[in-house]
C-alpha cells in the first residue's frame, strides 16, 4: 500500500521534474560553454608565456656560457704565465664593452688580494662586491676546492650582483682566480628583448621570493604568473613573468544573463501552475497529517497510559504501557482485576490502590507501586490517576499515567549509601573537618575530631569563617585557647541543598613546628661552630697578617724617633711617619674587628647591605692564604649594582666559604689556571653573584650540597650545606654548575627588596 502511494506520487510529479531538468541542463550548457572558452584562452596565453620564458632562458644561458669560456681562457693564460696585467686589462676591456652588465673583471692571488683588472681604482667602489664579503669568500673557497668555475650567491648592495669565479692552477696547486661581477638589474635590462618587456611584466627574484630587479616591481594581482630558474648566476635565482588577465568581454556574459532571466521567468510560470494544482490537495493532506500526528503522539510517549471504565475494566493501553509490562495490547484490553502485572506479594497493596482510584481518592503526588513484567521482573512505578471525561462532558471512567521510577529509586538509595560512607570516613579522620555557610558563616557540619578539638556550647549557631585571614585558602593559625598550631585548608563547594559553603580542614602541626624550631636552633649552632673552625684554620695566616702592620708600626716609630733627634728636627717627615703609624694601626684594628664579627654568635638580623662591602672582609681574611697559594682573585662588579637587605655577617661567611673552597681547589692546578673571578649581575627582582674558578671541577656538582659530602680528605662536608641554608633563609638559593672552559662556579641568588630605590638612598 505504501509502495503504491509512493508510485502514484512520483507518477504525478515526473513531468514537472522533466521540465525542471531540461531548464537546468540548458542553463548549465550555456555556462559551461562560456567557462570553456575563457579557460582555453587562458591556457593558450600560459603556453605562449612558457615558450617565451624557455627561449629566453636558453639565450641567457648561452650568453653566460660564452662569457665563462672567455674568462676561462684568461684564467688558463694566467696559469701558464702567458698574459701580463696589461694584456689581461685589454682583453677584459673588450669583454666588458661587449657585455655592459659586466661591472668588473679582475683576478686575485691565492690569498684573495687583487692583482689587476678593470675597472682601475684606488679604493674599491661601493657598487662593486667587496672581496672580503662572506659570499665572495665562500665562492672563492668553493671554486678552489672544486677546481672549476662557479657562481657566488647573490651579493646584496647598492646594486644586487653575482660573481663568476674561475680558479687557475699551476699544476695542481691553486694560484688564484679570475672574478667577473655581473650587475643583475643590468643583466635583466640588457639580455631581455624589447618585445618580451612589452608583452610581460618581468622581475628577477631571489631564493626567498624577494624582488631583485627592477626595484619598482610589485607582486602581480589578477594576473597569470610563471617562474623559471635563472640559475646561474646566483643560487635560487628565478625569472618571473606576469601578464594581466584582461576582463572578459561583456557580450557573452550579457547573453548568458538574458537566457538565465528567461529561464527564471519560465520557472516562475511553471511554479504558479503547480501551486494552483497543489492547493486542491491541501485539504486531504491536512486531514491525513492530523491523523498521523495523533498516532505519533500516542506512540512517542514514554509514559505508560491506561484507561478504565467506571466498572474497572481496561479499555485502553498505549504502546509505552505495553512495553513497560511486557504484554501485548490484545492481551490487556477488557481485563478486570486482579491484573497479570500485579506481583503476588503486592496483590493486597495494588487492589487497595485500584479501589481508591475507583472511589475517586487520588492524591496529588500519586501512588508508589511495584509491578511485574511478563518475564517475572519487578519494577517500581509512580501512578497518577484522574477522571476520564469525553467530549460531551460525561464521566466515562478513569485515566492513569505511570512512570518507571526503578532507576531513580536505585540512585537515591545509592546516594544515601554514599553519604553514609562519606560521613563514616569524615568521622574517622584525625583532622578537624567543618562546613560553614559561605554567606552567613553558620556552622552546618563538623566531624568527631572537630567536636573534640574545638569545644562549643550545645545550643546556638556559630560562625567559623574567621579561622582564615582575608580570602586566604591556606594558613597556619594558633588556637588562643590551648595555644596549639593548626594548618587550615579551605575549599569552596556546593552543599547538599545547593548553597555555596566553605569546607575547612584543620590539622594539628604543633609538634611539627616545635621540631622545625629545634632544627633551626641546631642549624644556627652548627653555623657558629663552622665559623669558629674556619677561624682556627686561618689563625696562622692571620697572625702573619697582623705581624706585618705591627712590624711596620715598630719600624716607623724607630724612624720617627731618629728624625726627631736630628738638629734641627725634621718635623714634616716625622708627621708623615706618624700618619703611616696610624694607618698601620687602623689596618690591624680592622683585621681584629673582622675576626670578632665573623666569629660572634648572635641571632640573624636584617640590615641594608652592599655586595662590595660584604666582599671586603672575606678578601682581607683570605689575602694571606691566596698569596701563599699564588691564587689571583679578580672582582668585577658593575658600578650600578643595587643594595639588598640581609644579615651581613652570615652573608660574609657564605662568601668566605665559597672563596676559601676555590683557593683550596686551585692549589693542585698550574700557575696559569690559579684564578678566581667574582662577578655579579641583576636578574629581574634578584641579584646573582657568581664565584668561578679553574679548578678540577666535579662531574655532578649537585652532590656538593648533601650533608657530610666532601671532596677534601680533611673536610667535614657541612660548609656548603650551611651556605645554601643561609641563602634559603634569605629567600634565595645557591647552585653549582660546571664553569665553561673548566672548573666550577657557584651562583648565589639574593632577592632584592620591592622598594630597591628607597634602600639605595639609605645606603648612599
Amino acid at each position: 500500500m505504501r509502495f503504491h502511494s509512493l508510485f502514484n506520487r512520483f507518477a504525478g510529479q515526473w513531468p514537472w521534474l522533466l521540465v525542471y531538468a531540461a531548464i537546468g541542463l540548458t542553463l548549465a550548457a550555456l555556462v559551461g560553454y562560456t567557462w570553456t572558452a575563457e579557460h582555453q584562452a587562458r591556457v593558450q596565453r600560459e603556453n605562449t608565456m612558457m615558450q617565451d620564458l624557455l627561449w629566453q632562458e636558453q639565450g641567457i644561458r648561452l650568453y653566460l656560457q660564452t662569457n665563462q669560456n672567455a674568462l676561462e681562457n684568461l684564467a688558463y693564460g694566467l696559469a701558464a704565465g702567458a698574459i701580463r696585467p696589461a694584456d689581461f686589462n685589454s682583453r677584459a676591456d673588450a669583454l666588458m664593452k661587449a657585455s655592459p652588465e659586466l661591472v668588473a673583471v679582475e683576478y686575485i692571488d691565492l690569498t684573495g688580494r687583487r692583482i689587476s683588472g678593470l675597472p682601475v681604482y684606488s679604493d674599491r667602489p661601493s657598487r662593486l662586491p667587496a672581496l672580503d664579503s662572506v659570499q665572495v669568500k665562500e665562492g672563492v673557497d668553493g671554486a678552489a676546492t672544486l677546481g672549476y668555475a662557479i657562481y657566488s650567491n647573490i651579493i646584496e648592495g647598492d646594486t644586487p650582483s653575482a660573481m663568476l669565479i674561475v680558479p687557475y692552477f699551476h699544476g695542481t696547486v691553486y694560484q688564484g682566480a679570475v672574478l667577473a661581477s655581473y650587475a643583475l638589474p643590468q643583466l635583466l635590462q640588457q639580455r631581455i628583448p624589447w618585445w618580451m618587456v612589452q608583452r610581460y611584466d618581468l622581475a628577477l627574484l631571489d631564493a626567498q621570493g624577494g624582488v631583485i630587479a627592477p626595484a619598482d616591481a610589485i607582486e602581480p594581482g589578477n594576473a597569470i604568473t610563471r617562474k623559471i630558474a635563472f640559475d646561474p648566476p646566483g643560487h635560487g635565482l628565478m625569472l618571473r613573468a606576469s601578464i594581466r588577465v584582461e576582463p572578459t568581454s561583456w557580450s557573452l556574459p550579457a547573453l548568458v544573463f538574458a537566457v538565465a532571466v528567461l529561464l527564471a521567468l519560465l520557472l516562475w510560470a511553471l511554479a504558479q501552475v503547480r501551486r494552483r494544482i497543489s492547493e486542491r490537495q491541501a485539504v486531504e493532506d491536512t486531514l491525513h497529517d492530523e491523523i498521523r500526528f495523533r498516532a505519533a503522539m500516542e506512540h512517542s510517549l514514554i509514559t505508560g497510559l491506561r484507561a478504565m471504565d467506571t466498572e474497572g475494566r481496561l479499555i485502553y493501553v498505549n504502546p509505552a504501557f505495553c512495553k513497560m509490562v511486557g504484554w501485548e495490547n490484545s492481551e490487556l484490553i477488557n481485563l478486570v482485576p486482579p491484573f497479570p502485572f500485579w506481583p503476588p506479594e503486592e496483590l493486597t497493596r495494588c487492589a487497595s490502590v485500584y479501589q481508591a482510584i475507583l472511589n475517586g481518592q487520588s492524591p496529588a503526588n500519586g501512588f508508589q507501586l511495584r509491578f511485574m513484567k511478563k518475564d517475572g521482573e519487578r519494577f517500581d512505578v509512580r501512578l497518577y490517576a484522574s477522571k476520564l471525561v469525553d467530549g460531551r462532558g460525561e464521566h466515562r471512567g478513569w485515566m492513569a499515567s505511570l512512570y518507571d521510577v526503578t532507576e531513580v529509586k536505585r540512585e537515591r538509595e545509592a546516594l544515601a549509601a554514599s553519604r553514609s560512607q562519606l560521613r563514616a570516613v569524615l568521622e574517622g579522620l584525625e583532622a578537624a573537618v567543618s562546613v560553614t555557610d559561605a554567606h552567613s558563616g553558620q556552622l552546618l557540619y563538623r566531624n568527631r575530631h572537630h567536636a573534640t578539638t574545638f569545644v562549643l556550647p550545645v545550643d546556638g549557631d556559630y560562625c567559623l569563617l574567621p579561622l582564615l585571614p582575608g580570602d586566604a585558602q591556606f594558613a597556619e593559625c594558633c588556637d588562643p585557647v590551648d595555644g596549639r598550631w593548626y594548618s587550615v585548608q579551605r575549599r569552596s563547594l556546593d552543599w547538599v541543598d545547593g548553597r555555596s559553603v566553605w569546607l575547612d580542614i584543620a590539622t594539628d602541626i604543633t609538634e611539627m613546628r616545635l621540631a622545625a624550631e629545634e632544627a633551626r636552633v641546631r642549624n644556627e649552632r652548627l653555623q657558629h661552630t663552622t665559623r669558629l673552625v674556619s677561624m682556627g684554620e686561618l689563625a696562622s695566616s692571620l697572625a702573619h697578617e697582623l705581624n706585618q702592620p705591627l712590624a711596620a708600626i715598630s719600624n716607623y716609630a724607630a724612624a720617627g724617633e731618629g728624625l726627631l733627634e736630628t738638629e734641627p728636627p725634621l718635623l714634616p717627615r716625622a708627621r708623615d711617619v706618624l700618619a703611616k703609624i696610624g694607618e698601620q694601626a687602623r689596618r690591624a684594628g680592622q683585621i681584629i674587628r673582622g675576626i670578632r664579627d665573623f666569629a660572634a654568635k648572635r641571632a640573624p638580623r636584617e640590615e641594608p647591605c652592599r655586595l662590595d662591602t660584604l666582599l671586603a672582609v672575606p678578601l682581607q681574611l683570605l689575602e694571606p692564604l691566596a698569596r701563599k697559594a699564588h691564587v689571583r682573585i679578580h672582582v668585577d662588579l658593575p658600578p650600578d649594582l643595587p643594595g639588598f637587605v640581609g644579615d651581613s655577617v652570615m652573608l660574609e661567611q657564605v662568601l668566605f666559604n665559597l672563596l676559601k673552597n676555590g683557593v683550596e681547589a686551585l692549589e693542585s692546578q698550574s700557575a696559569s689556571r690559579r684564578e678566581i673571578r667574582v662577578s655579579a649581575v641583576r636578574d629581574g627582582d634578584a641579584l646573582e653573584v657568581t664565584i668561578a674558578d679553574r679548578g678540577p671541577g666535579l662531574a655532578e656538582p649537585g652532590n656538593l650540597f648533601q650533608p657530610f659530602y666532601s671532596t677534601k680528605s680533611e673536610g667535614m662536608g657541612i660548609g656548603l650545606n650551611i651556605c645554601r641554608s643561609v641563602l634559603e633563609q634569605h629567600k634565595g638559593h645557591l647552585r653549582a654548575e660546571p664553569n665553561p672552559g673548566g672548573g666550577l662556579r657557584f651562583i648565589c641568588r639574593i632577592p632584592l627588596p620591592v622598594s630597591a630605590d628607597k634602600l639605595e638612598k639609605e645606603l648612599s
